[in-house]
């Protein structure tokens, strides 16, 4: 990674775990905060470099490639937790009312350990990349693999000169079809055998609910992009969180 060569890398590193300034990291900048990321990327030869600092496990590009960027309703963010926001209140804001979430070639977060706060859920299906991630994921967690790191899993079938895409529609009378040899895959980064529950996929969509908006004491994460909106809220949530990590000092 670029920043490794400057020195950025580290001192980013050293700037989160110190934990006394809060950081807010949107989209990629919440895949480098999580500790365990799957689906990297294929021109990735080493594994995601990770930030760290949240414990959650992302999938990236969960919602699609670039041209897959849309926008939907998200919950409305906390109220901040410094509410001495001067020049900031708007009084005709609801604040109860949905936030409009631009996702672009986005992640979602698939689990968050119990210190971690969920802040936004939605209901979406992964890409067909993705889903193929996730069904070779499942697997593993299955035989009791701790996945910290795993990369892209080809998502095409080849048979007598053939090509077609790997069906990632469920199968509740039996098991999905093979998503292909070792050889096709990825190497996976495995530690101790541990349990972990992915969100359940729904029948015939394969949509799940996934985590779209965390926060870890003074780190936020949000998988969507605020400040494409001309909504402000999460920006005032996380200028509470500065104000009051100010204050706490």
């Amino acid at each position: 990674i670029w920043g490794g060569t400057t020195g950025l890398w580290e001192a980013l590193r050293q700037f989160v775990q110190a934990g006394d300034k809060p950081t807010w990291g949107t989209c990629a900048g919440m895949i480098l905060l999580s500790e365990r990321c799957v689906g990297t990327s294929a021109v990735i030869t080493e594994g995601q470099s990770l930030i760290g600092g949240v414990d959650i496990l992302v999938c990236r590009n969960y919602f699609g490639s670039q041209i897959s960027s849309f926008e939907m309703s998200t919950p409305a963010p906390p109220t901040p937790p410094c509410t001495n926001l001067e020049g900031m209140v708007d009084e005709s804001e609801d604040a109860d009312a949905s936030f409009p979430g631009v996702f672009i070639r986005a992640p979602a977060i698939l689990t968050a350990s119990p210190d971690v706060e969920v802040l936004g859920k939605v209901v979406a299906a992964p890409c067909r990349a993705a889903a193929v991630v996730l069904r070779e994921l499942e697997r593993k967690i299955e035989a009791g693999e701790n996945v910290i790191q795993m990369g892209v899993v080809d998502a095409l079938e080849r048979k007598d000169g053939s090509i077609t895409y790997t069906d990632v529609r469920l199968h509740k009378d039996g098991p999905a079809p093979d998503a292909g040899s070792e050889e096709e895959k990825k190497e996976t980064v495995v530690q101790e055998r541990i349990n972990i529950d992915l969100p359940g996929a729904s029948d015939e969509t394969n949509a799940r609910e996934v985590i779209c908006a965390v926060r870890k004491d003074k780190i936020l994460c949000t998988a969507f992009h605020p400040e494409i909106a001309d909504d402000l809220r999460w920006h005032k949530y996380f200028v509470g969180m500065v104000l009051a990590s100010k204050q706490s000092s």
